[in-house]
């Protein structure tokens, strides 16, 4: 039985937390924020968000415009992202797998991995066919509807789906959409059999994608790999997915084998 001063030492710290909260809520959509703004928008004291960000400042994690009061990134973010980029091969590695890839492919590369309920993407290449999905590097995406999320989702073990599936509050971007939880379980369990994911439409309505996993040495799914398409062009029979997998599954395997040990602990060399 565990006593009280024990029990203290696994729960979270309500202030780092808060802090953590506040980092993550700067996009590509809200680079900038007040201090109001973003204690209404997280459910956090105004005074709270003053004080963290106070810190954060003078420890070089944000920035406050003077003319504006508003605050935004600063240039520690930049050090701690270059450090991850030197530390983690993954998300280099995988633009020069794409770029290698292009002739076969001509529209939308992306690698992703799992953060918290979130899928994070790590690295993105554009096409030139006519397809354009803003998404960055360090952007977050939902599991449930994109093909680099589900296929991940589909690799961790009941519990972790279970809680996922507890915590999320299902949000329809599109008709297409999967918002039931029942629905959502037969197609993981159907993904981890194929070891590939279809996103029919189901994050934004005219595009298509197909997930598959990076594997560690140890056969792992550390990481996953997606192609995005024009909708369309299935439904003419000019893209076919069982091609479109093979690519993918090659381009995961290039990656995962180019990485080698990274992948086993990613923010080791």
């Amino acid at each position: 039985m565990r006593t009280k001063r024990t029990a203290s030492r696994h729960q979270p710290i309500q202030s780092l937390r808060k802090g953590l909260l506040i980092l993550n809520a700067f996009s590509l959509e809200r680079p900038e924020w007040g201090v109001r703004e973003l204690g209404r928008e997280l459910g956090v004291n105004p005074t709270t968000v003053f004080r963290l960000m106070k810190t954060f400042q003078d420890a070089g994690y944000v920035e406050r415009n003077p003319i504006r009061q508003r605050y935004m990134l600063g240039p520690k973010v930049v050090e701690l992202a270059a450090l991850y980029a030197h530390l983690n091969p993954m998300p280099s590695v995988a633009l020069k797998v794409f770029e290698s890839y292009t002739d076969r492919f001509h529209y939308n590369f992306y690698l992703g991995a799992l953060r918290s309920n979130d899928l994070i993407y790590l690295a993105r290449l554009e096409g030139n066919g006519p397809i354009k999905v803003s998404a960055e590097p360090g952007d977050r995406i939902s599991l449930y509807s994109s093909a680099l999320g589900k296929v991940l989702l589909a690799f961790q073990d009941d519990a972790f789906v279970a809680e996922f599936l507890k915590k999320i509050r299902f949000k329809p971007f599109t008709p297409f959409t999967i918002t039931n939880r029942n629905i959502l379980l037969k197609q993981l369990r159907e993904i981890r059999e194929q070891e590939w994911a279809l996103n029919n439409g189901e994050q934004y309505e005219d595009v298509g994608a197909i997930g598959v996993p990076v594997y560690s040495q140890k056969g792992q799914a550390v990481a996953s790999v997606s192609l995005a398409y024009p909708k369309y062009l299935v439904q003419k029979k000019r893209l076919k997915i069982p091609e479109m997998v093979a690519i993918a599954r090659e381009i995961a395997s290039e990656i995962a084998s180019r990485c080698r040990n990274g992948l086993e602990h990613p923010l080791r060399k």
